[in-house]
């Protein structure tokens, strides 16, 4: 049997993202303070609990739902290059069911686009991994993977995004991660993950 290690509802998810609507992204993207009074105001300020890590900075939102700050430059919190979390993550427990890994993750990925849909819009792009239109990566160490990667590793399986509205808010992009292609007699995993990335980075 597969075992399903994560899974947010699409109505859990669709309550994620409308809280993020009200978030101060010009001062998320420029990043938290350090450690103390003034982390626990600005996560106050956002309507988030700080979960202080040693790389990342993780936050409760009032959904419950944990999010990953991560830093341009590791050894520090600021600035911020993207907050990311995972809302479904689904694992083979044997090779033979990768095919499944795979067709769970694309019906899973149709119901949270479909909610995200009815928060954020239509998408600029919305596809699969082989689609013709799927957006190539407009520079080296972009956050899209190069088209030769995922060709051969089928990741992005899917991707939706939603560009920012405006210079203070944020790219929106809504994927599926396989990871690297799996050999012989690997198990496959896949990860429907939400990335918020600052407006400058599409």
């Amino acid at each position: 049997m597969t075992t399903l290690k994560t899974q947010r509802s699409p109505e859990q998810f669709t309550d994620e993202l409308r809280g993020l609507e009200h978030v101060d992204w010009p001062s998320v993207w420029s990043g938290p303070p350090g450690y103390g009074q003034a982390l626990d105001d600005w996560c106050t300020l956002m309507g988030w609990k700080a979960v202080p890590s040693e790389r990342t900075l993780s936050i409760e939102t009032v959904t419950g739902q944990h999010m990953a700050l991560y830093p341009v430059i590791g050894g520090g919190w600021a600035p911020v290059a993207s907050l990311s979390w995972t809302t479904w993550h689904l694992r083979a427990d044997d090779p033979a069911e990768n095919e499944t890994v795979l067709e769970r993750s694309a019906e899973m990925w149709t119901a949270y686009e479909a909610a995200a849909r009815s928060v954020l819009g239509e998408p600029r792009f919305s596809g699969a991994w082989d689609d013709p239109a799927f957006p190539e990566p407009p520079s080296e160490g972009h956050w899209l993977m190069p088209r030769e990667l995922r060709l051969e590793n089928q990741s992005p399986y899917r991707l939706a995004i939603w560009p920012a509205s405006g210079p203070e808010g944020r790219t929106t992009v809504l994927w599926v991660n396989l990871g690297l292609a799996p050999l012989a007699g690997e198990k496959r995993g896949a990860l429907v993950k939400i990335d918020c990335y600052p407006p400058e980075a599409m």
